[in-house]
């Protein structure tokens, strides 16, 4: 009997020995590209629905269209502290124009063309990924907006990838050679700018190019399952740098750039999220910040000098001011007409080929007093202003507060007032208004 328990007791160890050792070790782990499969060839975002018509969209239409009105800021008293991601459900506005495209592009497009800022940059081994991201944009720019780019195809060979289409159009589309912006006039031949640069040319430079978002091409690392940024055009992000975060992890991105509450908040939940996103999802969220100066693509009176900017800081590098020639500080508002309100609508897609993530930036840029002018908005905004976090490394002092703050909330106050004396809103039991998010 004792042998038999003997014989038993050795049967199970050596069953939990295998199973702790090598029957996990046969399996894939969870981020590994086998567990993570293409779902499908078939078009991901087109076509539309059967039935939906887009209008058409030319010159006209986009100097008529005025940039989308999000009003992403709560009433207090409690500060929201989740991601707030949202289902796109409209496939055809993943990307989107407007009249301020001509000039945005022009910035972006300027800010590319200086090596010294570094804006855009594709990271060795990571051509094709920036590849696929480039021509899924061109697609569906080319689909969406057919009057404003065109695409010249190879012809699709199915025993050739190389002539294979994007998800957009579709495989038998063929892949995308040439785009053309009807807008700026340029032309993107890929094959004269391999030539004239060599086979790891820059993708994210031409899709920088495209667009009025900043990009972010983030790619899994399959040793570690962490998210890396790898490829990006950022140009108009106004207060961070691409050469302060190209080739960082997810983690590391807002660990140095002092997010508040990252590890608390934020940490488990974005990861997950990253991991498990499907090619088939399109999703957006939204962010807002305040800036004392008009400048898109970088805040020099809030943020200091770009060129020494400590991005965990927020200001200039303190061992780099007294070697510089000219140093400029972060510093405050003194009147309601410098302080600007600051938007992005941000969207976020895997891509079905090389699995990486492709995070869009579109950044609005407001005068708060052309806001303060729309009902309900100066109470709300003041309201959610003051349930930020406060103290050191807060939600307040990352947001920079205390340069706008002394100006923009007695402002804020004082517009309020007058809207409820002039009957132009009315406040509810809770002190509060009815408005769906984002509003």
């Amino acid at each position: 009997m004792l042998d038999n328990l003997a014989v038993a007791a050795a049967l199970f160890a050596f069953w939990l020995v295998y199973q702790r050792f090598y029957a996990k070790k046969a399996a894939p782990p969870i981020s590994s590209p086998v567990e993570k499969p293409a779902k499908s060839n078939s078009p991901s975002l087109w076509p539309l629905a059967k039935g939906v018509a887009l209008p058409a969209y030319g010159r006209a239409e986009l100097e008529a269209t005025k940039p989308l009105p999000y009003r992403p800021f709560r009433w207090g008293p409690t500060y929201p502290q989740h991601m707030g991601i949202r289902n796109i459900t409209d496939s055809s506005k993943w990307l989107q124009v407007d009249q301020e495209y001509p000039n945005t592009v022009s910035i972006r497009t300027q800010r590319m063309s200086k090596p010294a800022l570094e804006s855009t940059k594709t990271q060795p081994g990571f051509h094709a990924h920036a590849l696929e991201a480039l021509c899924e944009v061109a697609s569906f720019l080319a689909l969406r907006f057919p009057q404003l780019f065109v695409v010249e195809r190879a012809t699709y060979v199915s025993g050739d990838e190389s002539t294979h289409g994007d998800s957009t159009a579709g495989l038998e589309a063929g892949a995308i050679k040439v785009v053309k912006n009807l807008v700026t006039g340029e032309t993107f031949d890929f094959a004269a700018i391999e030539a004239a640069e060599g086979p790891e040319w820059n993708p994210m430079r031409v899709a920088g190019s495209l667009l009025q978002d900043d990009l972010a091409l983030m790619v899994e690392d399959e040793e570690t399952g962490q998210y890396r940024f790898q490829a990006g055009s950022i140009c108009t992000a106004g207060f961070w740098r691409l050469k302060d975060k190209i080739g960082l992890t997810l983690d590391d991105i807002h660990f140095k750039g002092a997010v508040p509450n990252y590890a608390e908040k934020y940490q488990k939940a974005m990861n997950r999220f990253f991991s498990n996103l499907r090619e088939d999802k399109l999703v957006e969220r939204n962010n807002y910040f305040f800036q004392v100066d008009e400048h898109l693509s970088w805040s020099l009176k809030t943020n200091g000098t770009e060129a020494l900017f400590d991005q965990f800081n927020k200001g200039p590098q303190a061992e780099q001011v007294n070697k510089a020639k000219e140093v400029v500080h972060p510093s405050p508002a003194t009147d309601i007409s410098q302080v600007w309100f600051r938007t992005e609508r941000q969207t976020l897609r895997r891509l079905p080929k090389t699995r990486a993530i492709l995070f869009t930036i579109r950044t609005y840029l407001i005068p708060v007093v052309d806001l303060a002018s729309e009902p309900g908005i100066p109470g709300r905004m003041a309201s959610g202003i003051r349930s930020w976090p406060q103290g050191d490394r807060s939600v307040t002092w990352y947001k920079g507060g205390e340069l706008f703050n002394p100006v923009l909330l007695p402002y804020l106050d004082q517009q309020h007032e007058e809207q409820l004396k002039a009957g132009i809103v009315t406040l509810n039991e809770k002190g509060t208004t009815e408005e769906s998010y984002p509003y």
